[in-house]
């Protein structure tokens, strides 16, 4: 069978509503698309945990401590699940992880604009660049991060690879908390009047 038509056969697959369920059933172009996609996700949400480990301590209440604690460790659950799929795609996710994991933490100064620039081999989202300096930044980081991350995973619930597709519906339960803790916070920073103007 000629390269085109494992393409064409893969893509009638997918129009039919079929799942791809492992790398023998993908072309090298859909493999390397699903890899890249797959490995920004994993990436981000390990950056995302690594940025709020500082805000578990500079949280506002023992409360509010454990919440943001329970974020971290779904953020590190959602990277452990998603460098799982990787590792079954062939990707050496310990390879990965310790060429970047320095990087995950880099933070650059909250005044630049990376634009669409990133480290190219750095797949995170170009958010997870800038530093988290206060809390109502830990806050809005949250609300809109989480915000957008939901409606990305809105779409993977709906993709074409079962396993990611699977995989996603425990993670995005635990978004939609991560949302709502956002949405209760940016509530109550814009109606109090001590943190309203920096909200």
């Amino acid at each position: 069978m000629t390269s085109t038509e494992k393409d064409e056969r893969l893509l009638a697959r997918i129009a039919q509503g079929e799942r791809i369920e492992s790398p023998e059933e993908m072309t090298e172009e859909y493999r390397v698309n699903l890899v890249h996609l797959m490995t920004m996700q994993a990436d981000s949400e390990l950056a995302g945990g690594y940025g709020y480990v500082p805000w578990i301590t500079r949280a506002p209440g023992v409360e509010e401590k454990h919440v943001v604690a329970q974020i971290v460790k779904d953020e590190i659950r959602h990277a452990t699940v998603m460098y799982g799929l990787l590792a079954d795609l062939g990707v050496d996710v310990g390879a990965h992880v310790t060429a970047h994991d320095e990087m995950f933490t880099m933070r650059i100064a909250a005044d630049a604009d990376i634009g669409t620039e990133r480290i190219t081999s750095d797949k995170r989202v170009n958010i997870f660049y800038y530093p988290i300096d206060t809390w109502a930044d830990f806050i809005f980081f949250n609300f809109c991060m989480d915000r957008g991350a939901g409606h990305q995973l809105e779409d993977v619930r709906q993709c074409s690879y079962g396993p990611w597709a699977r995989a996603i519906e425990g993670i995005f339960k635990e978004e939609k908390f991560h949302i709502r803790h956002g949405e209760y916070w940016v509530k109550r920073l814009a109606e109090d009047p001590k943190t309203h103007d920096e909200a």
